[in-house]
C-alpha cells in the first residue's frame, strides 16, 4: 500500500513537473532600464537595441566584447537617437533633425547618412529598411510624414488625410510597408486608444501612396512582424488584439488577447505572446491560445519580445534578465519532461501487454 502511495506521488509530481515549459534559460545581461527595441542579426548573435532609462533613451550594441564574451556595449551615434530598423545585418538608426546612420556590425561603427531633406530636416519618429533606401516617419506629436529614401535621396512626405489618426511606427514588408497608429479623436483622458493600420507603397520619388486598412475600437497596436516565406506578410499586435496580414493587404483576426504587452514568432510560425496574465504560445488558424508554464524562478512579467536565431529571447521588465527560450525542446524526447512521460507510459503500456499475453498463453499451455 505504501509502495502505491508513493508511485501516485512520484506519478503527480512528474505531471506536474511536465507541464513546465523545457530549453528555457536565463542569464543577466548587465542593462538597467527597460529595452523599447531590439533588432537581432540573422544568427541570433549580435542586437542593437533601445534602452530607455528615466525618460533618457539610449543606444546599446550586443556584441563579443574584447573579453572573448558577448554582452552589452553603449554606443554613441554623436545623437539623439529616436529609433531603429532594419534588420539581418544592416541597422539603420534614426534621431533628430533628420539625423540617420547605418551600421553593418554591432561592434562596429555608425556611419551617418547626411539625408538631402527638402529644408531643415524633421525629427524622425520611426525608420526600416536597409542601407541604400527605406522608409522613414518623421514630424512630431501634431504632423507625421511618411517618406521613402534611395540613397541620400528623400522623397516627398505623404500626410494621412484623416488628421485625427497620428502615426508612430513603420516597417518594411513585402510589396511597400505597413504603419500602425493610433486614434486622437478619442476621449483624450484615456491615452493613446483604437487600432490603426495603414499600408505603404512607394511612389518614386513623390510622397508615397497612404491606403488605409483597418481602424478599430481597442487598445492601439503596438508591433508589426514581417513574415517571409509565409502566406502573410506580417503579424501585427495590440493592446487587445493580433492580426495577420496578407499579401493582398487583406486582415485576418488571429486572436483576442487582454493586455498584450509583447509579441514574438518562430520558425515554425507559433506565436509567442505576453500579456497581463503571463506567456502563452498560439497557432494561427486554432481558435485557443496556450499558457505557458515557466521554470521556477523566472519571472513571466517580460518585454521585449524577438525571434533571435532559433529561439525566443525576451527580457525583464528592467533589462537586467534575458529569458531564452528554444522552442525545438518541446519536441525533444530527452529535453521534454511530457514526451519522456508519454513514452514511458506507451512502454509501461506494451510492457503489460507483453506481459500478460506471455501469462495468457502460459496458462493455455501454449508456450
Amino acid at each position: 500500500m505504501g509502495a502505491l502511495a508513493i508511485f501516485f506521488l512520484i506519478g503527480a509530481s512528474w505531471m506536474n513537473q511536465a507541464q513546465v515549459l523545457p530549453g528555457v534559460s536565463v542569464s543577466e545581461t548587465g542593462l538597467n532600464g527597460s529595452i523599447t527595441d531590439i533588432i537581432w542579426d540573422d544568427d541570433g548573435m549580435e542586437a542593437l537595441a533601445l534602452v530607455e532609462t528615466n525618460g533618457q533613451t539610449d543606444l546599446f550594441a550586443r556584441t563579443l566584447l574584447d573579453s572573448g564574451d558577448w554582452g552589452w556595449q553603449a554606443l554613441d551615434c554623436g545623437c539623439n537617437v529616436t529609433s531603429i530598423g532594419g534588420g539581418g545585418d544592416e541597422w539603420v538608426i534614426g534621431g533628430q533633425s533628420g539625423w540617420m546612420g547605418v551600421l553593418t556590425s554591432a561592434g562596429g561603427e555608425i556611419s551617418p547618412r547626411s539625408l538631402n531633406w527638402a529644408g531643415e530636416g524633421p525629427d524622425i519618429i520611426a525608420l526600416d529598411g536597409g542601407i541604400s533606401s527605406g522608409w522613414i516617419i518623421a514630424g512630431d506629436s501634431s504632423v507625421q510624414h511618411v517618406h521613402t529614401w534611395n540613397g541620400l535621396e528623400v522623397s516627398e512626405g505623404a500626410t494621412y488625410p484623416i488628421s485625427e489618426i497620428a502615426l508612430n511606427d513603420v516597417v518594411e514588408v513585402a510589396g511597400g510597408a505597413l504603419i500602425i497608429g493610433y486614434d486622437r479623436s478619442s476621449n483624450p483622458t484615456l491615452g493613446m486608444s483604437s487600432e490603426v493600420l495603414i499600408d505603404a507603397a512607394r511612389n518614386s520619388s513623390s510622397a508615397p501612396h497612404l491606403t488605409l486598412l483597418h481602424r478599430g475600437a481597442g487598445s492601439p497596436f503596438h508591433t508589426i512582424v514581417p513574415m517571409d516565406d509565409s502566406s502573410f506578410i506580417a503579424i501585427i499586435a495590440g493592446g487587445d488584439a493580433i492580426y495577420a496580414v496578407t499579401m493582398d493587404r487583406n486582415i485576418h483576426r488571429v486572436v483576442d488577447s487582454i493586455g498584450i504587452k509583447s509579441i514574438a514568432i518562430d520558425s515554425d510560425e507559433v506565436i509567442w505572446f505576453v500579456n497581463q496574465n503571463g506567456l502563452y504560445t498560439h497557432n494561427i488558424g486554432d481558435e485557443n491560445s496556450a499558457e505557458i508554464v515557466l521554470p521556477n524562478g523566472v519571472n513571466d512579467d517580460l518585454l521585449g519580445a524577438s525571434f533571435s536565431g532559433d529561439n525566443v529571447v525576451m527580457f525583464s521588465s528592467d533589462a537586467s534578465n534575458r529569458v531564452t527560450i528554444d522552442p525545438s525542446a518541446q519536441h525533444s524526447v530527452l529535453r521534454s519532461l511530457s514526451l519522456l512521460g508519454d513514452l514511458i507510459l506507451v512502454m509501461t503500456f506494451i510492457g503489460f501487454a507483453g506481459f500478460g499475453g506471455h501469462a495468457l498463453l502460459r496458462k493455455h499451455e501454449l508456450i
